[in-house]
């Protein structure tokens, strides 16, 4: 820790070092200083900092029921959002028949809350590092839960639409900040089971919704009611972060102990890193919108990464819309037994945890103690490796299994085997960014999660048209030939190192 002296007895001072701890993004790696920094003396006497190591107030040192607790709340936050993402597919026929649109249009309504999830972060990242992960994820929800309800009592097809994106980007903000909030409370070595923990999130509500949607729309409820529970369980998490979710941010908890001090000991001069930082429209817009752009057109890496992270989480709710097809047109199940296909993804997800768990814990940790507490990104990879295996593997079992001669039971190890690579493929992805690209790994999953949105949004779209015209069998053949196209990218940058593939290396 950087040297430090009492003042007044209450204010310590130290080095000119940012103890900002993590960008608002899916995932952000605690910067540790280094020998140097620690032995450093004090330059600047009027910057507040921790009491001490040991300081209660730092988030990584609450007690580990705190951060267990706080790892909760935001798990449940995250998944009452993507809960809502999904719940809409198995809706969308329903409505379709009360407003008298096509499957196809109304599905649009899926596209366009998974559009505003890949523009709410723009705007929810850096509202989280000024004001805080608390405030940033408290006052979307609320207008979430407000939006929703109005797209439970539309009248019309339009209003409908217009409150499902601008509830998607506000729903956006627990998806983009839960991440740094997790980095916040812990650190390196402890972050990757609590990260498994809200990556299940990420997922489990998006595979869960389609079911409780279907038994909703098709019961005297109406579909109504898939927008109703979404506002339900929105207000009960809502009321339960108000009273019981602390803020994390350290920068923010900083400020507000200078703040405090400065009103205390009347030396106006006191004040914390994070109030030093240049927080201009310019700066807001180079570091939030042209950079992330600018680094996908210059990095082949972060472009390909990006382009299969995106393509896996696509197929996540593109399935949403196909499994009604292969199971309800295809074979003639109801509504509701249609949708129950989706459990078999969740398996798939849970599996890949487990899986992602043993790596990070036992695998990786191995290799970093025995290499100088030090891993290349590559070793991130592993986990991708054998998504990008299984991912074709289970859409061609999918695809040749579909007819209904043959027994359902096949297809369903192919939707376990796609969901599995689906997580194995997307939390590596953000792993790897975050160690490739350290000193700007927000703009780099702000790059990657514009690409993700974009696919999200459009996959649904195009499921009944690839599955109707190419037919079930040829259209998984088709998903599982792409997926093998990119699944030599983990290959490829495992094998050879990523800056030995791309020798473009631009100064970020």
């Amino acid at each position: 820790m950087p040297s430090q002296a009492p003042f007044n007895s209450d204010v310590t001072i130290a080095n000119n070092r940012s103890f900002d701890h993590g960008h608002a993004d899916l995932e952000r790696g605690d910067v540790q200083p280094s020998s140097a920094e620690r032995e450093k003396k004090p330059e600047k006497p009027d910057l507040v900092v921790w009491d001490g190591p040991d300081d209660p107030q730092n988030p990584q040192n609450w007690p580990r029921s705190k951060k267990i607790r706080v790892t909760i709340l935001y798990g449940m936050t995250t998944m009452c959002a993507t809960f809502a993402s999904s719940i809409f597919a198995s809706a969308s026929p329903f409505i379709a028949k009360d407003y008298g649109l096509s499957t196809e249009v109304t599905i649009l309504g899926l596209s366009l809350f998974l559009l505003g999830f890949g523009f709410g972060p723009v705007l929810w990242a850096p509202l989280s590092e000024v004001y805080g992960r608390k405030t940033a994820i408290l006052v979307p929800m609320f207008v979430f839960i407000c939006l929703s309800a109005g797209t439970a009592t539309a009248e019309n097809a339009q209003t409908i639409f217009v409150t499902r994106f601008f509830g998607g980007v506000m729903a956006s903000s627990p998806v983009t900040i839960v991440g740094g909030g997790i980095a916040d409370i812990f650190n390196q070595r402890e972050r990757g089971s609590m990260i498994v923990i809200y990556s299940l999130c990420i997922v489990g509500g998006p595979t869960i919704a389609p079911v409780i949607g279907s038994a909703m729309s098709e019961s005297y409820l109406t579909w109504r009611w898939t927008e109703y529970i979404v506002v339900i369980l929105g207000s009960v998490v809502l009321a339960t972060n108000m009273l019981f979710l602390p803020e994390t941010s350290a920068a923010v908890i900083l400020t507000a102990k200078a703040r405090s001090l400065r009103l205390k000991t009347g030396n106006w001069a006191l004040h914390s890193q994070h109030e030093e930082v240049d927080r201009t429209i310019m700066t807001f817009l180079r570091t939030t919108l042209f950079l992330p752009l600018k680094m996908l057109g210059q990095e082949p890496m972060l472009l390909l990464i990006a382009l299969y992270n995106a393509f896996a989480y696509g197929i996540l709710y593109l399935l949403f819309a196909a499994i009604p097809i292969i199971y309800g047109e295809t074979r003639g199940w109801g509504s509701v037994s249609a949708s129950l296909p989706n459990l078999a993804t969740l398996v798939g997800t849970l599996l890949a945890a487990g899986l992602n768990f043993v790596y990070a814990s036992h695998f990786f940790k191995r290799y970093m103690d025995t290499h100088g507490g030090r891993a290349p990104p590559e070793r991130r990879l592993p986990p991708m490796m054998v998504g990008s295996i299984a991912f074709p593997i289970g859409f061609f079992i999918i695809g040749w299994t579909s007819n209904p001669s043959i027994h359902w039971f096949p297809s369903l190890i192919g939707l376990v085997l796609v969901g599995m690579s689906f997580l194995l493929i997307f939390q590596a992805g953000i792993n790897y960014l975050i160690d490739a690209y350290t000193r700007v790994s927000a703009s780099a999953i702000a790059a990657n999660t514009f690409c993700r949105s974009l696919l999200g949004a459009a996959f649904p779209l195009i499921a009944q048209p690839l599955f109707h015209n190419l037919g079930v069998n040829w259209a998984c053949t088709l998903l599982g030939c792409i997926g093998i196209l990119l699944g030599i990218t983990p290959f490829l940058f495992f094998r050879f190192g990523a800056r030995h593939v791309w020798s473009c290396n631009p100064p970020w």
